[in-house]
Parts: C-alpha cells; structure tokens; sequence
C-alpha cells in the first residue's frame, strides 16, 4: 500500500470514504512518478504490486525516470539465464534507459565474461558517470591497467573516489566495502578476462604491506604503505585476484 500525506490538502479531497488508498485523479503526474520512483529504488517488488493497483499507477510505473531508479537487488547478475523474457526484456530495458546498478552489471559481465570489453567499459562509465561507487572503482582500475593517458584518468576517477567520503574512514580504507560488492557480483559471473599482462607498475618501491588474517579466515592487507603509487599498484593487485 502507498499512503500518501499532504498536510496542505485537505484529507477528504484524497481518501476514499471507508479506505486509506488515495484518488489517483487527484495527484499531479509529477507527484506520482516521484512517489514510484522512491518505491522502484526500495523494491521491484513493490512497484510491480504498485502496477496492479490501477491504469495510472501502471502507466507511471513504466515512465524512464522511474526505471532508472529501480532497485536490481531481486535479480541475477546475468539475466540472459533467466527463462522469462518478459524479465530479460524489462532488465534489458533499465540498461538501455540507464539504471545505473543494471548498467554496472551489464558492463562487468560483457567486459570480464563475454568479452565484449569496449561495450562492457562503456557501460561501466556511464554507471560511473551517474554516481555508482562500484562501477567507479572498477573503471578506475581498468583505466590504471591500460596505462597511459587513461592511466591517469583513471587515478584521478580512484583520487576522487578516495577523497569524497564523509566518514571516519580515510585513504585508501573506503575501498574495501567496495570491493566486497564487487565480489559479490564476480562471484555469479564465469571470468574469462583476467586483466592479465594490463596492469603497469608505478614505481620501484618495495611493498612494505603486511597480511593480516580476519575473521573469516582470509588474508587482508595492512594499509601500511608509504608510497602513493605503490598504494595503486597494491589496490590494483587486490583487485585482479578477485578474478582469479
């Protein structure tokens, strides 16, 4: 149920004697694509319920600035195994529009699964242009393998990343939530891109790193490191043995 509150209108102008669902000819378009747009970025779930409820909450439902915001945390990573093409069109479909989390996944399955790397990478920088921190960090780190000019773009991508955060976490540490997600979703997928013989070493320095071992029983690395561009290189590597 989606309830609607408006403390500058009168509450019988909305309701419906004897229920609490509000007159849909009564709400400004704007108003009700903002409201499914909130409920698409919560659950997918809700907002196909939502669907249900009437012609205007179904035709609202389907506005692009509504799809963009859906939530993909229902689906599979890989939606061409899915047997409904209903559902393969509609994922499809945000990727085109540009859901941001569906252009993420898209782009990591097509650059390091199918091997459609200059599709996959475009997606991933469309995902990062809209603010999606994972496919932010992904980019960034393709954009240091590849050396160059796009080496440094891509720093300067991981350099902003590394500098926005507003937490008590600084430096290098607000990319290990990150890198989580980011397994989360290789874990799903069959890697065939192992970014092998891309990565460039950025200086001579020793790594001083230590390992420790957490509490899952993995080795983590101490963020001990004096040297900026060593600290790259490390963050580098620590992303390319998620591949393997």
């Amino acid at each position: 149920m989606i309830m609607i509150l408006a403390s500058n209108i009168p509450a019988g102008e909305y309701l419906e004697q004897g229920n609490n669902f509000a007159m849909i000819n009564s709400l400004p378009s704007d108003l009700l694509v903002d409201v499914l747009s909130r409920v698409a970025s919560s659950s997918f779930t809700d907002l196909f319920n939502s669907k249900l409820c009437c012609r205007d909450f179904r035709g609202a439902a389907e506005e692009e600035c509504v799809l963009e915001q859906v939530s993909m945390v229902e689906f599979p990573v890989i939606h061409q195994w899915l047997k409904s093409e209903k559902v393969s069109w509609f994922l499809n479909r945000c990727v085109e529009i540009g859901n941001p989390e569906a252009l993420y996944r898209q782009g990591m399955v097509e650059y390091f699964s199918s091997m459609r790397m200059e599709s996959g990478l475009e997606k991933l920088r469309r995902a990062s242009e809209k603010g999606h921190a994972e496919a932010s960090y992904v980019y960034g780190i393709i954009l240091v393998c590849m050396g160059g000019q796009s080496g440094v773009e891509g720093l300067k991508l991981l350099n902003a990343m590394k500098g926005s955060t507003t937490s008590q976490s600084t430096g290098f540490a607000i990319f290990q939530d990150c890198r989580k997600r980011i397994e989360a979703v290789i874990r799903t997928m069959w890697i065939n891109n192992h970014l092998a013989g891309r990565q460039r070493r950025s200086c001579c320095h020793e790594n001083t790193s230590r390992l420790k071992q957490t509490w899952e029983g993995r080795s983590q690395v101490e963020d001990d490191v004096s040297c900026e561009a060593c600290k790259w290189d490390r963050e580098v590597s620590l992303f390319c043995d998620m591949l393997r």
